[in-house]
């Protein structure tokens, strides 16, 4: 049996940020309401380098990144255009 194995790398913020644009999976705590709040909780977001931050799926009052992991081992792009119906 051969086995697959795909190996990705999570950096800080402090080491280096994603590509501008490209949307990645982020450990991050942070507030989203009063009464909501997340811990080391994963996330989509992407990088911009004008606006810093922004989530794929929420919209948080205060957050921080902890953490990101580059999907693109796994197909991300490929994905997400299927997803925005950018291949059809």
């Amino acid at each position: 049996m051969v086995e697959r194995q795909v190996i990705v790398c999570w950096y800080t913020p402090e080491e280096k940020h994603p590509p501008e644009g490209d949307i990645v999976i982020v450990s991050m705590s942070g507030r989203i309401s009063e009464n909501v709040s997340y811990d080391h909780a994963f996330a989509f977001a992407e990088w911009w380098d004008d606006d810093g931050w922004v989530f794929s799926d929420i919209i948080p009052m205060s957050y921080t990144v902890h953490a990101w992991c580059d999907l693109e081992p796994y197909g991300a792009k490929e994905a997400w255009k299927k997803l925005r119906g950018e291949d059809e």
